[in-house]
This record gives structure tokens, sequence and C-alpha cells, in this order.
């Protein structure tokens, strides 16, 4: 019987597998007109990785072949235009609310009654005021490039990319009008273990707005495995794909640090971490998102003061938003412990690639595989996670070989945490290349010519 694992790795390889040629399509890009893509990611600007999930991709489309839109939410510095270096990648920071916490019952409302209407945000991008929701703003910016460029002959595609539901609404109302192609993708579960709203009548809502705004789709891609499994399940006549987070490499290069955030590293490392510590860290947040992954804070906490032997030697410094409950789990410490505030992302960087070990804590979610991962996995350091159950980030771990799982429910507390934590051997595998921005935008650069040609 073939190895499930071993399946699952060859699946993931041949979906992440970069073009063959490289530049990717560099005779078409030559002999054919510009393949124009229009992708609406709200939260592109915003400083949470996994929400940036197109940043690092967008940049290595060969801009010989590509001219890109990107609609984003203005920040809190402003709004405006930007155009990167080659100028191939064009950024409009819109203002407007999206549907979450922060959108008034009338915002949410247009735009989910706009996932059955897929004409109504269009009817409404005349209109006047700053007030206007973002969706309205982003698509009638978007309707107006797009009817240029296919005017002149141009090729054009559109990528909607949850959370929030505006970026997909709009991305199915564009390729609806247009008829092009549309990749609708989910960096988080919508139906399939969802982080919205809990109750049966918020869950049939997702159900049919999900269902409205895949129905345009070319391509479904998705985060996870699991997730990228329940899609084909419940839409078979789909084509579903894998595109995971994964990191920038340029982010990890040893350029001169003109931030000045190397030395600001090395100054909160003597300031807080014992000399010739083993340094371990944990970036980012726990379970603000996911309050499961909280319990992995207090079984590491519990585990760790039940054994001298585990804390001899060490310490463990984290660095991010933690919630009142962490807090309070993490005074309980009777080892050497440092709580940082969030930090400029240039500096959590510096700080990651000084640690000996990378924690990551995970809960009962079987589709998580948080951004900060992705990193971690960029920054060398060998990784070890608590989880409640086997999920897409253990799987990542033990497929390229960076890291150690520990689930809570079947080990037993010190002596495997103590295991988890040496170091692993000197003959030890490790490959995360498929998990390169580079490699991942070869597979991207594939399936957007596919859809232009479909």
């Amino acid at each position: 019987m073939a190895d499930p694992a071993g399946v699952l790795r060859q699946r993931r390889r041949r979906a992440l597998s970069p073009c063959p040629t490289s530049p990717p399509h560099t005779v078409e890009a030559a002999t054919m007109t510009k393949i124009n893509v229009f992708v609406f990611a709200a939260h592109h600007l915003s400083g949470n990785i996994a929400a940036q999930r197109f940043k690092g991709l967008l940049k290595y489309l060969d801009p010989a072949k590509y001219r890109i839109f990107v609609f984003a939410r203005g920040t809190a510095t402003g709004t405006g235009t930007t155009r990167s270096a080659t100028g191939n990648v064009t950024i409009f920071a819109l203002p407007g609310h999206c549907v979450g916490s922060e959108s008034s019952a009338a915002a949410s409302l247009l735009t989910l009654a706009s996932a059955f209407l897929r004409p109504l945000p269009l009817l409404l991008g005349n209109s006047s005021g700053q007030r206007r929701p973002w969706l309205v703003q982003a698509l009638a910016k978007a309707d107006r490039l797009c009817a240029e460029k296919r005017a002149t002959g141009e090729r054009c595609a559109v990528i909607g990319t949850y959370s929030p539901i505006d970026a997909l609404v709009a991305a199915a109302s564009l390729a609806s009008r247009h008829r092009i192609g549309c990749m609708q993708d989910f960096r988080d579960g919508l139906v399939y273990e969802p982080l919205g709203r809990p109750g049966r009548l918020h869950a049939l809502a997702r159900q049919m707005v999900e269902r409205r705004v895949v129905a345009p789709a070319t391509l479904i891609s998705s985060v996870s495995r699991p997730l990228v499994d329940d899609f084909q399940r419940r839409y078979p006549h789909k084509t579903t794909i894998n595109l995971p987070n994964g990191f920038d490499p340029e982010d990890f290069a040893s350029p001169a640090d003109s931030s000045g955030s190397a030395r600001q590293a090395a100054a909160i490392l003597a300031r807080h971490v014992p000399p010739g510590a083993q340094l371990i860290g944990h970036f980012g947040r726990i379970g603000a998102s996911d309050g499961s992954a909280s319990d992995s804070l207090d079984y590491l906490i519990d585990a760790l003061n039940d054994s001298a032997d585990a804390t001899a030697g060490r310490h463990l410094m984290f660095v991010g938003e933690l919630t009142p409950r962490e807090r309070t789990s993490i005074e309980r410490a009777r080892f050497s412990v440092s709580v940082l505030e969030p930090v400029e992302r240039a500096l959590a960087l510096q700080l990651m690639k000084r640690c000996d070990t990378l924690l990551l804590l995970t809960g009962s979610r079987t589709s998580c595989a948080t951004g900060k991962l992705f990193e971690y996995l960029a920054a060398g350091a060998a990784i070890v996670c608590i989880s409640a159950v086997p999920n897409e980030a253990t799987a990542i771990l033990g497929e390229t070989g960076a890291g150690r799982t520990l689930l809570t429910s079947t080990t037993t507390g010190a002596a495997a945490l103590r295991a988890a934590l040496s170091p692993p051997a000197a003959d030890a595998r490790r490959d995360v290349s498929a998990y390169s921005r580079v490699a991942q935008a070869g597979a991207l650069d594939r399936w957007i010519s596919q859809m232009v040609t479909a």
C-alpha cells in the first residue's frame, strides 16, 4: 500500500513545481500582449504576514509578461497609488470598510447582497463620497481598468483572496462582468473550520455566499491540504489547487542593516537573555485568532515547570500580542522567560534569526498553517510545534525536516519536551525550497497562463 505521507509530499511538490523555463514563458511574453492581473487583496498592506498572501509572489512574476493591479485597503498612514521598481505592479490603497468586526451592519449587508446580485456594487461605483465601502471603490477602479485593457485586445485575469469576503465578491463580480479567468483564494476557511461567528444561521450564510463567489471561478486555491480536500469534495467540477503560505527569500538575505534592526536585536537580547542561554523564541499571536492554541501554551508552561532538566540553560522569549489569559499562564513560569510587546517586522526577523529554537503553538484546527511557520522555515533554526492535533503545520515540519511535533493529547510532558528541545542530528535532512516565493511564483505563473487561455 502506498505511503499516505509520501503521496501527500509528491502531490504538494507537483502543485508547487515551477515552470520549466526561467524566467517563465519568456518566448510567450515576447510574442504576445501582456496579461493584466487584477488582485483583490484587502489586507495586502497590513502587518500580518498571512494576510500579505500575494505580496511576495507577485514581484517574482515576469514583468515582460504581466501587468498587475492590486486593490488593498489603505493603512493608518494613508491611501494612494504606488508602483513597483519594475513598474509592473501597481497597488491601489483605498479607504472604506470591509465585512468584519469594525463594519456597520449596513456595509456588511451590501457586500453580502452583492454576492447574489453581482452588478450591485458596480451600479454604486459612480456615487460620490469617501464613505463608500471598500468593495464599491475597488471594483469601480478595477472595472474601468479591465475595460480599457480588453478594448486594446489585452488578456485579463482576476484573483480574489479571502479574508475578508469583500475581496472574493469583488473578484466574482469582475469575472462575471467581463467573462475573464478567475482564481478565488482562501487563506482561511469560510465553511471548513471557519473563523467567523458560530451558529447554524451564520454557517448557512457562509455556505450560500461561498457557493456564489466560487461559481464564476476557473480555479479555487487554498492554503492547506485539508482545505483543498474539502473544496474538492464539495465542488468536484472545479479545479482546486494547493497554494500554501511561504517566505520571500529577499527578506532573509543579509544586506547592510540600514534600519539598525540588527543593533536593536542585539541590545534586546543582551537585556533580556542570560549569557550563554539557549534561546527559544515565539513570535506573533497565539490564541487571538484560534483560542484552542492557548491550551498548547498552558501545556508548555506546565511541562517546563515540571522539568528542571528541560529548562536548564534555556530562555523562553515571547515577542508579540498575547491575550490576558496567555499572560497569566506565562506568569506561572518557574523558569527564565521574557515577554516583549509587538515589534516592527524587520526587528522581529532579526530576533528570529538569532534564536536557537523557534516555537510554534497550534490548537485543534487541522487546516492550521499559521503564517509565522514559513518565516520560521526561512530563519533556519530548529522548530518545535506543540499542537492538540496533527495539522497542516505539523505535516509541513515532517515533510521539510525542519522541526519536531509534540501532540498534547499523546505525549507525556517533560520527557517528550526535553527530547524535542535537544539539538537536531548533524545529518538531519532539511529542505524548505518548496515554500520559497520564487518557486511558488512559477506555479502561479502557470496557473494564470492556463486561466487566460482556457
